[in-house]
């Protein structure tokens, strides 16, 4: 019998995207949650797949949508990722969104986006799968969000020095800022200082 909670933290060592999904339900409201079972399936035709757990509230929603979309997101939306992760959030509420060609809700900002229609779900374990055919696609210059081992992250280029991916990560984590004198710690980042130093004096 295999461990689920050290399945899951060996499934964590890989790297991988975050992404948003939306569509609408059948009352034709916006839907969609946080997702990182997003993956390439079809160049010819273009496909892509994504899965949601078979307990997920959202789940009826993504079967009787004809159309959905997946968002690459950012790496400066990791707050949009944490919205979209939570239950019971207005996760709309004050966000500009259109609809894509294919008929789902857009949101701004993000790496890529896929609008896709859907074309078949499967069940896997305790997820479905849905697969899409992707009809429209949109690609920016943002460098996406991505999540290892349960926190999130950043592409670091080649030859990029450590201390830069050291300062992009204080900054998503909202330890520190840039400023006309350079970089200075927030409210978050001196209470952070301070705890640690409690600590290393024991």
């Amino acid at each position: 019998m295999i461990d689920q909670s050290a399945f899951r933290d060996a499934l964590g060592t890989f790297v991988t995207g975050v992404t948003i999904v939306t569509a609408y339900d059948e009352d034709g409201q916006p839907s969609g949650l946080t997702a990182n079972s997003f993956n390439s399936v079809s160049l010819d035709p273009p496909m892509v797949l994504w899965s949601l757990s078979l307990g997920s509230r959202n789940l009826p929603v993504f079967r009787n949508a004809k159309a959905w979309a997946v968002h690459v997101l950012a790496a400066d939306q990791q707050s949009l990722s944490n919205r979209f992760a939570s239950r019971g959030a207005d996760k709309f509420g004050d966000l500009d969104c259109g609809d894509g060609p294919e008929g789902a809700p857009r949101l701004q900002g993000c790496a890529a986006r896929f609008g896709c229609t859907a074309k078949f779900e499967y069940e896997g374990g305790d997820h479905a799968i849905f697969l899409g055919e992707v009809v429209d696609f949109e690609r920016t210059s943002a460098e996406p969000l991505i999540y290892h081992g349960g926190r999130y992250g950043r592409v670091m280029p080649d030859g990029e020095p450590a201390s830069d991916t050291v300062k992009a990560q204080l900054v998503s984590d909202g330890l520190i800022v840039q400023g006309g004198e350079g970089w200075r710690l927030t409210s978050a980042g001196r209470a952070q200082l301070q705890l640690l130093r409690q600590i290393e004096s024991g």
